[in-house]
């Protein structure tokens, strides 16, 4: 009886393989990973201490960083931001209206909560670029005299300071109501 030649398709090639196979996974998978948006979630910063993850978080903050589709909120939205009750201060416009209206003259409404956060998910509309935007309550009433490019987050360009490259925070009204008034 002649010896027997070793096998070159048993358990030990397969692992091999596995382990090949799952290292170009992983590289192509690294590969996919935007440093760019991880570096523009971690810029956020921490969540604001006694305030839970969820709707009255992070007020003023870039709500597409997370709920854009590239994570790491589970939330998606198409739309959001915060508006402020009056120019300069950081009293939330609570209750306040925000109307919408696309390209195609398709309107969207949505109302603040108490953070003065205002959003829309993903699937309850599809906005057409460019867009245009006006916040009302009572009689106070803001129309946005700019169009909205292609991103549905306020604060890419409201920014806390206002500047050459920004209006600063959305408000609903340049100075505080005289007292009495509805």
């Amino acid at each position: 009886m002649r010896p027997r030649k070793a096998s070159t398709s048993g358990p030990r090639v397969a692992s091999r393989r596995g382990a090949a196979l799952a290292l170009v996974s992983g590289l192509l998978l690294a590969a996919c990973v935007d440093e760019t948006h991880d570096l523009q979630v971690q810029a956020l910063g921490g969540e604001a201490p006694g305030v839970p993850r969820g709707p009255l978080h992070r007020p003023g903050q870039p709500c597409l960083v997370c709920h854009g589709g590239e994570g790491p909120a589970s939330h998606q939205f198409v739309m959001a931001g915060t508006v402020y009750a009056v120019q300069g201060e950081t009293a939330p416009a609570t209750g306040a209206e925000v109307v919408i209206e696309d390209a195609k003259g398709a309107i969207y409404g949505a109302t603040t909560n108490e953070a003065g956060n205002f959003y829309i998910p993903t699937g309850q509309w599809a906005p057409t670029f460019p867009a245009q935007a006006q916040v009302s309550q009572g009689k106070s009433s803001q129309q946005m005299l700019t169009h909205i490019g292609r991103d549905g987050s306020c604060a890419d360009c409201h920014t806390p300071t206002p500047g050459p490259t920004s209006p600063g925070p959305v408000y609903l009204a340049l100075a505080p109501s005289p007292p009495g008034a509805p």
